[in-house]
């Protein structure tokens, strides 16, 4: 068995390599025209173009990278009719639409590609229901990665966002990411909206996030790997362009399930080396990494891993940059939650242990002057509290009616960080 995995150049997709299973053992192998091209580049950090096969713990960290984790895969697999260690299998199910740039399973792939029309109550009654999330995806052939229940919609840009949502099917490409928060954590989305609105607001590179259905806050992100136009139709609409994108995890051959993993000599560090050494724009994402881990910080979002920081490469693959932050929530809003953050600080883990020396170390470690931390944290001090009551008190003129009381929980969690960092 095969599955040819494919890069969506512009004059259509083309072979990238082969994932091969022989008797329960596969291996990924570059094609040899891919190989010859001049604008040839690997898929990943990870699996450097060469012409010998790699072997299958070689390919996991990438490969498996690409799918659900956690309760979204085995939901999606129940409703497959998949193992969940099958991956390989979910890959040539779910594969028409991943994460980046790539394309895995021709077959599928030459079925008419289309965009179906969604009504928003299609969109609410995926809310809360796992099966109906699942079969959006199986649909799209959509691979996500994470741990949410969420799934990949295409959205007309002149439409408002409570109207034009569109099903893709056969490999059509998405361009939002909307996700649903489970009954017991029902809060979540309103929350991780209110933490993605304050980090754009503080200087903080971010996707762009959008609240809809009042009843059940849905969060839609604006995908960052699907802003630009392919300039090809489907259905008359103007089919998104894919850019190619890896998490850390992926880049640095680690597989999902050590995505809390901290490496050496601390995570922070080991990620200012290698956009020093390796970014299209080193001091410039260097600055955007420093403003993301003070604004994990002070935000209170513990669940800052390997899998939640991506590259984003140019549309011909022969560069990339730090890609914008996602997945930014305020943890320690849900008592629930750990309060261990993913990322280390100085030399703490525990966020509540963390101190202005911290920082300073912070700074050393990741070889930037401590001014650069300084002048991110005086935008925080003039920006945070406002940008929070602002966006609650804006989503509660549109209905969202605990938005605003969120938004000043949120506010006493930020006022003892931001002062802690006003010491630095």
């Amino acid at each position: 068995m095969e599955l040819i995995v494919y890069r969506d150049c512009p004059e259509g997709p083309v072979p990238l390599g082969r994932l091969v299973r022989e008797n329960g053992v596969t291996s990924f192998l570059y094609d040899v025209n891919y190989l010859s091209r001049g604008d040839a580049a690997a898929v990943s950090l990870s699996l450097p173009l060469r012409p010998e096969p790699f072997t299958e713990e070689e390919l996991l960290p990438y490969f498996k990278g690409l799918l659900p984790e956690g309760e979204a895969l085995e939901n999606l697999c129940r409703s497959m009719g998949v193992l969940t260690t099958d991956y390989f299998t979910m890959l040539g199910s779910c594969g028409l639409d991943c994460l980046g740039d790539v394309i895995i399973n021709p077959d599928a792939y030459q079925g008419k590609r289309a965009y179906e029309a969604l009504t928003l109550q299609d969109l609410m009654s995926m809310a809360g229901k796992p099966g109906k999330i699942d079969a959006s995806v199986e649909l799209a052939r959509l691979s996500l990665a994470g741990t949410q229940s969420k799934c990949g919609l295409f959205h007309d840009p002149a439409a408002p966002l409570d109207e034009g949502w569109y099903q893709p099917v056969g490999g059509a490409p998405s361009n939002y990411i909307v996700k649903f928060a489970r009954e017991d954590v029902r809060d979540l989305m309103t929350v991780e909206h209110l933490s993605s609105a304050c980090a754009r607001a503080c200087g903080v590179l971010a996707a762009k996030t959008s609240l809809i259905n009042p009843s059940q806050p849905i969060i839609c992100v604006e995908r960052y790997d699907r802003l630009l136009s392919a300039g090809e139709f489907v259905d008359g609409m103007d089919a998104p362009l894919r850019r190619h994108q890896e998490d850390i995890a992926q880049a640095f051959a680690i597989m999902p399930a050590a995505k809390y993993r901290q490496l050496k000599p601390s995570t922070a560090a080991a990620l200012a080396a290698f956009l020093r050494q390796n970014s299209a724009r080193p001091a410039q994402d260097i600055a955007n990494l420093v403003r993301l881990v003070l604004f994990n910080y002070l935000i209170g979002n513990c669940d800052n891993h390997l899998k939640n920081t991506s590259i984003l490469y140019a549309p011909n693959w022969q560069s990339f940059q730090l890609a914008p932050a996602y997945d930014l929530v305020s943890t320690t809003y849900f008592a629930r939650f750990s309060s261990t953050m993913g990322m280390a600080i100085g030399n703490h883990m525990e966020i509540t242990e963390v101190e202005p020396a911290d920082f300073r170390l912070l700074a050393e470690q990741m070889g930037v002057n401590v001014r650069l931390m300084r002048a991110a944290v005086k935008v925080f001090q003039e920006r945070a509290i406002a940008a929070l009551g602002a966006e609650g008190d804006a989503l509660g003129s549109r209905g969202f009616a605990t938005a605003p009381f969120i938004a000043d929980d949120l506010q006493e969690e930020v006022y003892p960080r931001l002062e802690v960092l006003s010491k630095i």
